[in-house]
C-alpha cells in the first residue's frame, strides 16, 4: 500500500471518548461531522459528510485538550486517514470548536 500524506481540517460534535485498549495513552472518540474542508496544500482523504459519526485516535500529546470537553462539546481538529478506516489526529490540531 501506497502511504499518501493527507490531512482533513474537521469541525465536529463530541459524541463519545475512551481510552484506547490497543494504545497505552491514547483515546479513542466517536465525533458528529459538522464539516470538512482540505488542511493546507495536502490532499483530504478523509470521506466523511456533515451528519456522519466518525471514530478517531487522539494521541498523547492532545488527550488532555480531548479530555477538558464534555461530551456534546464542539470541537476542530485535523485529522489524517491512516489506513481504511483509521483516522489520527494530526498533533497539536484539537481545539474547542
Amino acid at each position: 500500500m501506497q502511504v499518501i500524506e493527507n490531512a482533513t481540517h474537521l469541525k465536529a460534535r463530541l459524541l463519545d471518548k475512551a481510552a484506547d485498549p490497543a494504545r497505552p495513552g491514547w483515546l479513542r472518540v466517536t465525533v458528529q461531522v459538522t464539516h470538512t474542508a482540505p488542511a493546507g496544500d495536502l490532499p483530504s482523504l478523509v470521506q466523511a459528510a456533515a451528519g456522519e459519526s466518525l471514530a478517531v485516535l487522539v494521541g498523547p500529546e492532545d488527550r488532555a485538550a480531548v479530555d477538558a470537553l464534555p461530551a456534546g462539546a464542539d470541537v476542530a481538529m485535523q485529522v489524517r486517514l491512516r489506513a481504511p478506516g483509521v483516522h489520527t489526529v494530526v498533533p497539536g490540531s484539537v481545539g474547542a470548536g
